[in-house]
């Protein structure tokens, strides 16, 4: 049995964590477009801190695309 080099670890780490980072941001996508039953709001149950909460996400969002030279889009609420 041959034993992994760590060029090949750390290369399997790398591709790994890249297919985990895109599986949690599409279930996060997915999450905000059609969330469940229980969380959707109905246009008067909406407040301020859910827009803000909006925003919050957005930004931190932003910080993480910031990281990979990304530059996205401002929020235009």
């Amino acid at each position: 049995m041959m034993r992994k080099t760590n060029t090949q670890i750390r290369a399997e780490a790398y591709y790994s964590g890249k297919e985990q980072l895109v599986k949690a941001i599409t279930a996060l996508a997915n999450h905000i477009h059609a969330p469940p039953p229980s969380q959707r709001k109905m246009p008067e149950k909406i407040v301020a801190h859910d827009i803000s909460q909006i925003r919050q996400a957005h930004y931190k969002i932003c910080e993480i695309a910031d990281m990979y030279g990304l530059d996205l889009p401002a929020l235009e609420i």
